[in-house]
């Protein structure tokens, strides 16, 4: 088979791989020909998801620096190297401003921003050590649509992945010149299984729930994204197929962001059509 991704024989490290859209990034990666290795807080979740893809599994808490650090370099004993790194961690908690305590702010940064930071300098560290010419990395972060516009109920969050994004275009102005590639995704709501286990009946009548919202607040593709469109634009931006691509944030939100904010019957205000 054609090696069309451009990733046989690469190295990869999916933080949060145990679950969701992680365990399908990690399943990806691997049909594409990577070696992988798939880290959780959950030992019987990465356990299960490297047995499916004949993977490796790490165990560890990434929300410390010293804990990022025993994962990545466990992940880089493991696999002989490391070249690709896709990081999935992340959690919001819905809560109006004015009651965020300091615990809320950290724990919603140290979930979704500072682990960023943590994993991306211990995976930096064996990337830019790699002298296997040009490519000697990528690295794909999941951001929120919550750090590019205002969301209400979710200013630590919103915050925190905009810190995200300002961590990915900075990381690829300093590490483009030394062959390493770093680029992220901004989801808009997504139905992943955390979300889905949370809504009473079967999984086909929450995803109908959920679309049905989407389809009420005016989402152009009429759905909310499924966890494989996730992992699917993660692993283009890990691939060949995004080699002159870096710095960059795609937006993955069924076309909500494009789209006219107000309802006005296809005309504009004052009556201009």
């Amino acid at each position: 088979m054609q090696d069309i991704f451009g990733l046989a024989g690469h190295k990869a490290l999916v933080v949060g791989g145990g679950y969701g859209s992680g365990r399908l990034t990690a399943k990806l990666l691997a049909e594409a020909g990577a070696s992988v290795a798939v880290a959780d807080i959950d030992a019987g979740r990465a356990e299960t998801v490297a047995k499916e893809i004949g993977g490796f599994a790490v165990v560890g808490d990434v929300t410390t620096p010293e804990g990022a650090a025993l994962v990545v370099d466990t992940a880089h004993e493991l696999l002989g190297g490391l070249t690709r790194l896709a990081n999935i961690v992340g959690l919001v908690k819905m809560e109006p401003f004015i009651d965020n305590s300091p615990e809320h702010w950290r724990q919603q940064m140290d979930l979704n921003l500072m682990q960023q930071v943590y994993v991306c300098q211990a995976a930096g560290r064996h990337m830019l050590a790699n002298n296997d010419g040009a490519d000697r990395g990528a690295i794909a972060m999941v951001a929120s649509v919550s750090g590019i516009y205002g969301a209400s109920n979710q200013v630590a969050y919103g915050m925190a992945k905009a810190g995200v994004i300002s961590l990915t275009r900075s990381l690829a102005a300093e590490w483009g010149p030394q062959g390493i590639r770093v680029n992220a995704i901004a989801p808009d709501i997504t139905a992943v299984p955390r979300l889905i286990e949370q809504v009473p009946g079967t999984e086909d009548e929450a995803l109908a729930m959920f679309d049905a919202m989407a389809k009420g607040e005016g989402v152009p593709l009429q759905r909310f994204g499924r966890a494989e469109e996730l992992a699917k634009p993660l692993l283009f931006l890990l691939s060949d197929m995004s080699s002159y691509m870096t710095g960059q944030c795609l937006v993955i939100d069924g076309g909500t962001m494009v789209r006219f904010p107000h309802t006005t019957g296809g005309r504009r205000p004052g009556g201009e059509a």
